[in-house]
């Protein structure tokens, strides 16, 4: 008697690949492949990128939307914006630009530090080309002290809601459970998955977010708070290239 096979797609290494695709949020943060690397690498050598302030192992730096990240480099390299691969550009300009790690070291596109290394990177002084300018880096400390002062620093580290148990992310369909970090739109009040909604912000490019649901623009809870953004005192005059900073 002919013993029949299960249909490919119905195969137990099938269904595990599949309930795999369906979990976005499980997994660990990804490496960029080879063409997205040397695009973060020209991206974190182009984009209007510098250092605000240095408290080793942390590295303040002001992204190119005016947004203050902070890098920490340790054996395990991190940054606090939203992109989710490892290594960010912001990572990459803090290695390249401030500590001058080499270029065509295979290292680079690593996501950990030997602790010898690390130990090379924490004694190299910062770069001064990478600096911001000195008036900026006034307006941080006064900026960022004050918040500081106000309980408001690491606000960008916390959910802006607990996950529903039962609403289901619309972008990859799983429904949230205990533990998860949700997102909503405060228009429609619709749970969201906050990695998805990192993922999908990014196919966005420059445009303006509209929520998924309701198709209104984005506005969730605490993003006015979530990262010190300084573009209200970024002058063109300080974001063009220059050769020394002071």
């Amino acid at each position: 008697m002919e013993t029949k096979t299960p249909p490919k797609d119905f195969s137990p290494s099938n269904q595990q690949h599949q309930h795999h695709d369906r979990h976005p949020c499980k997994c660990t943060p990804p490496k960029p492949t080879l063409q997205a690397f040397t695009e973060r690498v020209t991206n974190a050598l182009l984009h209007h990128i510098f250092l605000l302030y240095r408290s080793d192992p942390e590295f303040y730096v002001l992204g190119a939307t005016g947004n203050v990240y902070i890098v920490n480099i340790s054996i395990t390299p991190s940054c606090t914006c939203p992109d989710r691969t490892t290594p960010c550009k912001h990572i990459l300009f803090v290695l390249i630009k401030v500590l001058g790690f080499p270029l065509d070291d295979p290292g680079l596109r690593r996501q950990t530090i030997s602790p010898c290394h690390l130990e090379k990177l924490q004694a190299t002084p910062s770069s001064p080309v990478s600096l911001a300018s000195h008036t900026l880096r006034q307006r941080f400390h006064q900026v960022f002290f004050l918040k500081k002062e106000l309980g408001l620093r690491n606000a960008n580290l916390k959910p802006c809601m607990k996950a529903e148990v039962g609403g289901t992310c619309p972008i990859c369909l799983e429904m949230g459970r205990s533990g998860d970090r949700m997102v909503a739109c405060e228009t429609c009040r619709i749970p969201i998955h906050e990695e998805c909604l990192m993922t999908w912000k990014r196919t966005q490019r420059k445009e303006l977010t509209k929520c998924l649901t309701c198709r209104s623009q984005w506005k969730q809870k605490g993003d006015q708070q979530r990262y010190l953004n300084l573009s209200d005192y970024v002058s063109e005059d300080e974001t063009s290239p220059k050769t020394e900073r002071s």
